[in-house]
């Protein structure tokens, strides 16, 4: 009797883990549920798959239902709890992803790419439903309107941001991309040994920022990650983090031996802390842009502008990329990419202007999208109008690519006229660029403040 009551008991178990484990195996193979957002103003939902099905309800663009089924041009939703039924996939999609916008006041459009017409402005932080992909471009839809936007612009709703890691080139001569593909356009290069700060990783893809401003995408494996320890000897890091404005030494005079102290100045207040400025030193490379008569080329004189104002706007906290940081030739496309790249607080491209009217002089600031640029190119009046050196021949409307096609907020700057003999003798001297860089400065200061 007692090995027929073991083997009964057995038997029992037996059943009760076969029972269960089809449940466990359903649990853990539970996909996630699956939505559709409606994508216009308002649409029946019918009792079956097409028109003749008697209408139930009306939803609205923007609202998200469960998502059953997909028949002949037509979803099955579940439009109410428990309460079922179908709409038309023209008038809805299914749902990707919801991701949260990462700028303010950008610029949802009618088509894909920098050519499509501007249909309205998104706020930061705002939440949206994606629905389609194509290239750098993801369509999207609000309560208000469908449309595509930019989409470096945006980021899931619930990935985590982790913490930036370091890495130096391995290569002897790396290519910088605008996007991370070796089809994309090349905005620079780095050469071996060079430091770089890794931003964001995508496939085999490394988003990069270097010590001079430079920033792009480069393949990654010609970098070696250093788990977001600096490269390179620890006091020239030090020297580097420091301000220029902070320390300097004072020599003591007496009877001994010389001797020095440390001489501490007021480091300015870092009021642009947190905001990224892009300055595009117009032309390069093949492209010289005006002459003067004295043979100063416009891409020589952009260049020691964009030098000097980095260095003043970094004193102030600012992060500052520069598009190009040599004579090389930049497509006015990959400098519009590296201000979407980088996010920037401001795009400044400054130039030194030509005209046949060899009297035509001074200084003028442009401007292209009403809402989003006119009031950085304001902040730009009363520091330049202060200017003795040259007049400022005021704000204007300039249809210029690298404002048409800037999703940033932008200004161009003419800083003189090379056309204009005594313009271009006074341009080209130190006190000049001293000063104007210094109302570049303060006009940036008072956008921001």
């Amino acid at each position: 009797m007692r090995p027929r009551r073991w083997f009964a008991i057995l038997v029992c178990l037996c059943c009760l883990v076969t029972a269960a484990w089809p449940a466990e195996v359903k649990g853990e193979n539970k996909k996630k549920e699956r939505l559709a957002v409606v994508t216009v103003d308002r649409v029946n939902v019918r009792q079956g798959p097409g028109v003749p099905y008697r209408p139930l309800a009306n939803v609205h663009r923007g609202e998200t239902y469960r998502l059953i089924d997909i028949k002949d041009g037509w979803l099955k939703i579940e439009w109410k709890k428990n309460k079922i039924g179908w709409i038309a996939a023209s008038y809805a999609a299914p749902v990707r992803e919801m991701e949260i916008v990462q700028e303010d006041r950008l610029r949802l459009r009618q088509e894909p790419g920098l050519d499509g017409r501007i249909i309205g402005h998104l706020a930061q932080g705002d939440q949206v439903i994606v629905i389609k992909e194509k290239g750098e471009w993801k369509q999207i839809v609000t309560k208000k309107a469908v449309g595509w936007v930019a989409a470096s612009y945006l980021a899931d709703a619930e990935s985590p941001t982790g913490s930036r890691q370091t890495g130096v080139v391995t290569a002897d001569s790396l290519n910088v991309r605008v996007a991370p593909s070796l089809d994309a356009e090349r905005i620079g290069r780095l050469l071996h040994g060079e430091r770089v700060e890794i931003v964001e990783t995508k496939r085999d893809w490394y988003k990069i920022v270097t010590r001079s401003g430079l920033g792009g995408w480069v393949a990654a494996e010609y970098i070696e990650m250093k788990n977001g320890q600096a490269v390179g000897n620890p006091e020239e890091a030090v020297a580097e983090s420091a301000s220029p404005a902070a320390v300097d030494l004072v020599t003591i005079q007496g009877n001994g031996p010389r001797q020095y102290v440390k001489k501490w100045t007021r480091t300015p207040v870092q009021v642009l802390a947190g905001k990224t400025i892009v300055l595009d030193a117009g032309h390069g490379g093949k492209d010289g842009g005006a002459e003067s008569v004295n043979g100063v080329t416009e891409k020589t004189l952009t260049m020691e502008t964009a030098e000097r104002l980095k260095e003043k706007l970094e004193t102030y906290g600012a992060r500052v990329v520069l598009t190009r940081v040599n004579d090389d030739y930049v497509p006015l496309s990959a400098r519009v990419a590296t201000a979407r790249l980088y996010q920037a607080d401001a795009f400044i491209s400054l130039h030194y202007d030509s005209a046949e009217d060899e009297d035509a002089s001074g200084i003028t600031a442009y401007y292209y999208d009403r809402f989003a640029d006119y009031g950085l190119a304001q902040s730009f009046q009363g520091p330049f109008s202060k200017l003795s050196a040259l007049p400022f021949r005021g704000l204007a409307f300039g249809n210029y690519y690298v404002l048409r096609e800037n999703e940033r907020p932008s200004v161009l700057l003419e800083l003189g006229y090379l056309s204009n003999r005594s313009d271009a003798e006074v341009v080209a001297t130190d006190s000049y660029q001293e000063t104007v860089t210094t109302a570049i400065v303060n006009a940036v200061r008072h956008y921001f403040q």
